[in-house]
């Protein structure tokens, strides 16, 4: 056979460099969601309670227990999926978004995925897979789980009465007017969750009837510089810095009736519940701004594992 010269190897080299090259810029530029910023972009613009958890970051901290830990894990249900799709959130996913609403929960997922597993685990279940789009009933009934792929490595993911929900999540999305906190894990309460607050535990319930004026109210969770604990930060926007004063006031008021309540019932503030949590609270006006901090004992944290 003869040996190719060496203008034909150049040749040969630059035509295979150029479809590379050609193959990269497409695939880059479908690509929607290139940061975990864009996945804001298919959230539904509506009253909704937007969350975000950098869940590689929590890996790498050992914290991510705090949001669904070692229980969880020990669920029938949730190991026959983990064995059935070989997917396990706790290895597999990277960063998720969300909005919660009164009726529906929908996210948007980036890390890795096996999409002809979760397909055929959603046949398999009870479930429909038409197009790119399967649901499959929960273990709530009348309650529906259903996904699609946004690209190979993010999930759109419904929760829902409505066995399509997840369609309010299809590309091309939305443009993004806002910058995103940069915390790893965050909350942008609602404004019906503030004006309705009935659905939280009574303590919270109490500060966020205070918040019902601000906007936006975000949380976050995030490591406290120099220990190995983190802090729950509170950052309300206030129309004026006299309002701002207004909920700090009341938020100092709200803990030490708190406090006063729990030593009257001869009660200790319990750092491995919300009773030590809420009870250590730090507030302060920045601008037009109230910022509240709490500090995360390690208790409360090893609780919720």
């Amino acid at each position: 056979m003869r040996t190719l010269s060496k203008p034909w190897v150049v040749t040969v080299a630059t035509a295979v460099l150029a479809a590379v090259s050609l193959w990269t810029i497409d695939f880059y530029r479908h690509r929607h969601v290139r940061s975990d910023q864009d996945l804001f972009r298919y959230l539904p613009q509506n009253d909704a309670t937007i969350f975000y958890v950098n869940v590689a970051a929590m890996r790498q901290t050992g914290a991510l227990g705090l949001f669904a830990g070692s229980k969880a894990a020990e669920e029938t249900d949730y190991r026959a999926f983990v064995r059935e799709t070989r997917f396990d959130y706790s290895r597999d996913v990277d960063a998720l978004a969300g909005a919660a609403g009164p009726d529906q929960v929908v996210f948007l997922v980036r890390g890795r995925f096996d999409w002809a597993r979760l397909r055929a685990y959603a046949m398999a279940h009870g479930g429909n897979c038409a197009s790119k789009l399967c649901n499959a009933p929960t273990s709530k009934p009348g309650r529906w789980a259903s996904f699609l792929p946004i690209q190979p490595d993010v999930m759109a993911l419904a929760l829902s009465a409505n066995p399509n929900a997840v369609e309010v999540e299809r590309p091309p999305g939305h443009f993004l007017r806002e910058t995103m906190p940069s915390q790893p894990v965050w909350a942008r309460l609602s404004r019906r969750l503030l004006a309705n607050p009935a659905s939280l535990p009574v303590p919270l319930r109490i500060f966020a009837i205070s918040l019902q004026s601000a906007n936006p109210v975000v949380l976050s969770l995030s490591p406290d510089a120099g220990s190995t604990r983190f802090k729950l930060q509170l950052d309300a926007q206030c129309s004026s810095a006299a309002m701002a004063e207004t909920i700090r006031t009341q938020f100092d008021i709200d803990t030490k009736l708190l406090k006063l309540g729990l030593a009257r019932a001869h009660i200790v503030p319990n750092p491995a519940d919300l009773s030590g949590l809420l009870s250590s609270g730090a507030f302060q006006v920045v601008d037009r701004r109230l910022v509240a901090t709490w500090p995360v004992p390690k208790e409360l944290l090893a609780s919720l594992e």
